[in-house]
């Protein structure tokens, strides 16, 4: 039996890998192929922290230009939300601003982190370990880099994101 179930968002731009990290938290793994996601996928993941059962709602929405007007209802209820980029797309690391600020206008202030995925192709690297880290430190939060597709660092990550969310709900 469940004692708590929280939503996490998974917001970005299209291509950074939120499906990819939804799939390998959720059901450890990894799409041999990708086509973009259309409208919201949702996967769960349970796990046990501190003696509570949690259930963690991994939403993951099409960050498309024709799936924004619908976001907002995506992000509506969640607890907390990653903001993820690809460290071999500088564009996507900038962006990151613009949907932190489409994610407070849709639901409030909710907590964050900030992730960097696809440490698995370092050679191809646009964006710095310590911009990421700064980028954090502006929004006041954590920083994480991970690889979907090498299944490196993501528990860390939805700790992290499950720690915040029962902080938050004391």
């Amino acid at each position: 039996m469940t004692d708590i179930s929280f939503k996490v968002s998974l917001c970005g731009e299209p291509g950074v890998g939120k499906t990819s990290i939804a799939l390998r938290q959720a059901q450890g793994s990894f799409p041999v192929s990708h086509h973009p996601t259309l409208g919201a996928n949702f996967l769960i993941w349970n796990t046990m922290i501190d003696g509570k059962d949690i259930r963690l709602i991994i939403g993951d929405s099409g960050s498309q230009e024709r799936f924004l007007p619908v976001l907002p209802k995506y992000f509506q209820g969640s607890a907390v939300a990653a903001l993820i980029y690809d460290i071999t797309n500088r564009e996507s690391f900038d962006k990151l601003k613009y949907w932190k600020d489409l994610l407070n206008e849709s639901v409030g202030e909710i907590p964050i982190v900030i992730v960097g995925n696809k440490t698995d192709l370092e050679e191809k690297r646009k964006v710095a370990i310590e911009e990421g880290e700064k980028l954090a430190s502006d929004f006041e939060t954590e920083y994480f880099e991970v690889s979907a597709k090498e299944d490196n660092n993501l528990y860390p990550v939805f700790r992290k994101i499950v720690n915040i969310a029962l902080e938050k709900e004391k």
